[in-house]
């Protein structure tokens, strides 16, 4: 099927239907952990703002100190998540567990997981961060980040309906078609076209190196939803422009929709054609980094639930 047929097409329609679930349960999950974060931020601002030696006097410390009735939960909330963080590396030994959605599914999770344990654990320990579980802290925290920079590379690799990367050839066919359909829109001179459509040669990717490189991607792509919030604003009036808040947001304009969406779609797949090579080497080096820090996180984690379950909770929250 073609790349370029209207979303509103039956069968496209069919082959996103299969995602909708996935795309819902997924805000759900940001938005919970939004939510709790929110309301642990809120609820316990003027106890986390207090000197140390100043808590154990507020009315709030029996409940948000790390041995606390809500400081406890969110340890055990944050070794959930601890869990649901190392499933997606343990579905590739588990049979049953790889029959469970796609590996974008997982990395979905995985991320909203890795993103919110380190917040979550912070609470925990009342932004104390000392002995073992101060280094499993900031060791995690590493991890998350990492891990932040791993999924934007991961999304840079073009993937088929089956998962495989897609071939240069079938790139380019892709890009050409998309080339086509844009030369027959008289919305947009080529020149503004260009402005956004232009990406540096694969000589100069080359030469520049793999990490800088990987700059030049990330601040090509920053920069994108503001080239297209000004091709929406070159294309609507005062109005459409206050509406789409300076073209950020859809105007009502259909064709000028249509040919947005092209543009959109050419600009990232020129972009990851020209950075392609560079965008695996440097992932397949992220997983050999960032593997052994989530394995010495887990250790430290362990031993740290191994030292509390062996005081009894009681050693925790002196402050």
């Amino acid at each position: 099927m073609s790349l370029l047929q209207s979303p509103a097409s039956g069968m496209l329609a069919a082959r996103k239907d299969p995602e909708t679930g996935h795309r819902i349960r997924v805000r759900m999950a940001w938005l919970a952990s939004v939510l709790v974060i929110g309301a642990l931020a809120f609820y316990g601002l003027s106890y986390y703002l207090l000197p140390l030696e100043e808590r154990p006097y507020s009315d709030k410390y029996s409940i948000l100190r790390p041995s606390g009735t809500i400081g406890l939960k969110l340890g055990i909330l944050g070794t959930v998540l601890f869990c649901i963080i190392f499933l997606y590396a343990l579905r590739k030994a588990i049979p049953w567990l790889g029959r469970i959605g796609t590996a974008r599914h997982w990395m979905d999770f995985h991320v909203i997981a890795g993103v919110s344990a380190p917040i979550l654990i912070a609470f925990h320990a009342s932004f104390k961060f000392r002995g073992i579980a101060g280094v499993a802290f900031w060791i995690m925290l590493a991890v998350a980040l990492s891990g932040i920079i791993g999924r934007y590379l991961y999304a840079q690799i073009p993937r088929s309906m089956s998962a495989a990367e897609l071939s240069q050839k079938d790139l380019k066919a892709s890009e050409e078609e998309l080339t086509d359909a844009l030369s027959g829109q008289s919305i947009y001179s080529l020149e503004q076209l260009r402005r956004v459509l232009d990406v540096p040669s694969a000589e100069h990717i080359r030469r520049i190196g793999p990490l800088l490189a990987l700059g030049t991607m990330a601040a090509l792509d920053l920069k994108l939803p503001l080239q297209i919030a000004a091709l929406r604003r070159k294309a609507s009036g005062l109005g459409g422009t206050i509406l789409s808040v300076g073209g950020l947001f859809s105007i009502s304009n259909p064709e000028v929709e249509r040919v947005v969406r092209l543009v959109r779609q050419k600009a990232s797949l020129s972009r990851r054609m020209v950075f392609l090579a560079h965008t695996q080497r440097v992932f397949h080096l992220w997983h050999v980094i960032h593997r052994p820090f989530s394995y010495a996180f887990a250790v430290l984690a362990i031993l740290h639930i191994v030292v509390v379950m062996g005081l009894g909770f009681g050693g925790l929250g002196a402050r």
